[in-house]
């Protein structure tokens, strides 16, 4: 008789529909860049917009940062987010001094804030705000043709993250 209860509830459990754990208005976390090589993230070939794929996450996973930065009237860009939590894609904008530049006018820091849904389909959404720094490594050959202007690779060097569920 025990067995058969067992086999029971052991049977009522794989038929009971299971559903992610809902998402808690006001839940925060962080990131601090703990995953970031102690060199820096290398986003390749420094660009505009800078574009940087793959900087990994506390958690584990990664994302995807696209900035247009200087976009007139209002810099706009996106964070990707890639098996982080059940983040989805999250619209980026950008305040008055949130662009600081190298002496090369280089973008060396950058703050955002940001909103987007959740990928869990039931439709949540998230915000928060975020600070990266970064660093340039000037190429030693140049590219193309002929070698042409060496160019400089970008890292992510450090950066922090605050999300909140709304």
């Amino acid at each position: 008789m025990k067995r058969l209860l067992a086999l029971s509830l052991f049977a009522l459990a794989l038929a009971a529909p299971s559903h992610a754990q809902e998402e808690t208005p006001g839940y925060q976390m962080a990131f601090t860049g703990t995953k970031l090589p102690a060199s820096g993230y290398s986003c390749g070939r420094a660009t505009y917009p800078i574009y940087c794929y793959g900087i990994p996450a506390d958690d584990g996973g990664t994302f995807w940062l696209d900035v247009y930065w200087n976009a007139y009237p209002n810099p706009t860009g996106f964070i990707q987010f890639n098996n982080v939590e059940d983040l989805g894609q999250a619209s980026i904008t950008i305040s008055p001094g949130g662009v600081t530049k190298n002496s090369l006018g280089q973008v060396s820091r950058l703050d955002v804030t940001f909103s987007g849904l959740t990928n869990d389909s039931d439709n949540d959404t998230y915000s928060g705000t975020a600070s990266f720094t970064f660093t340039y490594v000037k190429m030693t050959s140049g590219s193309g043709r002929g070698g042409g202007y060496p160019g400089y690779v970008m890292y992510v060097s450090s950066y922090t993250m605050t999300i909140q569920y709304n």
